[in-house]
């Protein structure tokens, strides 16, 4: 009965999200260490700040003379 016990325990490779820390399983979470919703809410965040450098706010403009 034992032999049959052992034979239940299978091992997959597996690490944790870098960010969230949750357990990764597919291949290129994996690869990238990072799940699918963590890369995707990183990859908006990089937008977000990309697109702040650009604005200006309205305390920017007082400096300037008309």
């Amino acid at each position: 009965m034992s032999e049959q016990r052992e034979s239940e325990v299978f091992q997959i490779p597996a690490r944790r999200c870098k960010r969230c820390g949750g357990l990764l399983t597919s291949a290129q979470a994996i690869r990238d260490g990072y799940g699918s919703c963590c890369l995707r809410k990183m990859r908006q965040e990089e937008r977000a700040k990309e697109e702040a450098k650009n604005q200006c706010s309205l305390f920017d403009m007082e400096d300037t003379e008309p």
